[in-house]
C-alpha cells in the first residue's frame, strides 16, 4: 500500500561530478526519470479523471480524501501502482479519446500510427482499438526497463535503509518492520530521481529517516495519531522549553511523549517467556471467563434472596436438594423424605411448586444478566 510520507521537506539536491556516478547509475537514472514524465503525461489528462478516481477505488489504492484532493493522491503513488491503473484505465475506457492527446502519446512512444492519417478531432473506434493495443503493448515494454532500472538503484543504495535503522531503531522486535518501512521509503525515492549529477544518497536516507521516524512514533501511541501533528506539537513544546529555560528541550520531549502513552506496544516478533511451563501458557477451555464468573456469582446471589420468599416447606425441600443450607451437602427425595417425616411423593410435589415460583421469579433477572 502507498503511503504518504512527510513531515518536513528533503534537503536539496547536491550536485557532485559526474566521474563520481557509475555508467549503470547513470542509465538507471535517466531510465526512471523518463518512465516518470510519461506517466506524469498520462496522469494530466483532464478526460480520464473520472475514469482514474473509478480505478483508483478498483484497485484499492489510495484515493480522493479529506484535505488531499485527485491530483495530490495520483501525485503520491509509486510509479508502480501509477502504471497499474493507467493500464487499467484504457483497457476499461470507452469514452471518445481527444487526437491531440493520442497524436502527443504517439510521439512520445514512438508508435508512428497517426503520421500519415487524416484524422478527426476524436479517434474513431478502429482508431481507438489499435492506439489503445499498440500503447499497452509498448507501455508494459517501458514498464519492464524501469523495473530493472528500479532495483538496480534499490540494491545500489539499499544498506543505507540497515544503516538508518540500526542508528534509530534499539528495539530489536521492531527492526524487522523498521527495514520494511525504510524499504518502502526508499522506493519512493528512486521514483522521484532526476536526470541529473545530483547527489542521490543525501535525498533517499531523508526519505528513509523520516519514514522509520514515522513508523516509531505511531507504534507508541496506543491510538492513531497524525504523524505530523505528533511532530509540530512536540516541536512547539521544544520551543516553549528553550524560551522558558526551566527543563531541557530532551528531557522535556520526553516527558511529553510518556504523558500520551497508555499501553505499550505489541510485536508479533516479540519473544515469549521461556519462563513459563507449556502448561501454563496453553488457555484453559474449562474455566469460566472473567465474566461468566461474575454471572454466576450474581444469580447465586439472587437465588438466596429468592429463596426466602417461599413457603417454609418449599425452602426447606429446596435447600436440602441443592446444597443451599449451610451444610451444602445435596440429598436425594429418599433422604430428604426420611428426615422429614413425609412420603417421597409429597417432598416431589414440594420441589416441583418451589421450582416453578423460582423459575417465574428469575425469568426478568436472567435475561438481564445473559441478555
Amino acid at each position: 500500500m502507498t503511503r504518504t510520507i512527510g513531515i518536513e521537506s528533503p534537503p536539496e539536491r547536491q550536485e557532485v561530478s559526474t566521474s563520481s556516478l557509475s555508467v549503470e547509475e547513470v542509465v538507471c537514472r535517466r531510465v526512471i526519470a523518463d518512465y516518470r514524465i510519461k506517466l506524469d503525461y498520462f496522469l494530466m489528462l483532464p478526460c480520464l479523471e473520472d475514469t482514474y478516481e473509478e480505478g483508483l477505488r478498483a484497485l484499492e489504492l489510495p484515493g480522493p480524501r479529506k484535505g488531499i484532493g485527485l491530483r495530490a493522491s495520483l501525485g503520491a503513488l509509486l510509479l508502480e501502482n501509477r502504471y497499474e491503473l493507467i493500464r487499467w484505465t484504457f483497457q476499461r475506457l470507452r469514452q471518445h479519446f481527444p487526437t491531440s492527446a493520442a497524436r502527443r502519446i504517439d510521439r512520445m512512444f514512438g508508435l508512428d500510427l497517426f503520421s500519415s492519417l487524416e484524422v478527426d478531432e476524436y479517434l474513431s473506434s478502429r482508431q481507438w482499438s489499435d492506439f489503445r493495443d499498440n500503447l499497452i503493448f509498448v507501455l508494459a515494454r517501458h514498464h519492464r526497463r524501469y523495473k530493472r532500472a528500479q532495483g538496480i538503484m534499490f540494491h545500489l543504495y539499499r544498506d543505507l535503509v540497515e544503516m538508518t535503522v540500526n542508528r534509530t531503531v534499539f528495539d530489536a522486535a521492531k527492526r524487522h518492520d523498521a527495514v520494511q518501512e525504510g524499504s518502502m521509503a526508499l522506493l519512493h525515492a528512486v521514483d522521484k530521481v532526476e536526470d541529473s549529477n545530483a547527489s542521490f544518497a543525501a535525498y533517499a536516507q531523508s526519505w528513509i529517516k523520516r519514514q522509520v521516524k514515522n513508523f516509531l512514533m505511531g507504534e507508541r501511541f496506543p491510538v492513531h495519531v497524525p504523524i505530523n501533528l505528533a511532530c509540530k506539537t512536540l516541536s512547539r513544546k521544544d520551543d516553549e522549553a528553550k524560551a522558558s529555560g526551566s527543563l531541557d528541550p530532551a528531557e522535556k520531549k520526553a516527558a511529553l511523549i510518556m504523558e500520551r502513552l497508555r499501553q505499550p506496544s505489541v510485536s508479533l516478533n516479540e519473544v515469549l517467556d521461556d519462563s513459563l511451563s507449556l502448561s501454563e501458557k496453553l488457555p484453559d477451555d474449562m474455566a469460566d471467563s472473567p465474566l461468566a464468573s461474575v454471572s454466576k456469582k450474581d444469580l447465586r446471589n439472587l437465588v438466596s434472596v429468592l429463596v426466602h420468599h417461599l413457603t417454609a416447606k418449599q425452602r426447606e425441600v429446596l435447600e436440602m436438594r441443592f446444597g443451599l443450607g449451610d451444610e451444602g451437602r445435596v440429598h436425594t427425595l429418599s433422604e430428604i423424605s426420611k428426615k422429614i417425616g413425609i412420603s417421597h411423593q409429597q417432598v416431589s410435589m414440594r420441589e416441583k411448586r418451589g421450582l416453578q415460583k423460582l423459575q417465574s421469579a428469575l425469568a426478568p433477572y436472567v435475561e438481564e444478566i445473559y441478555g
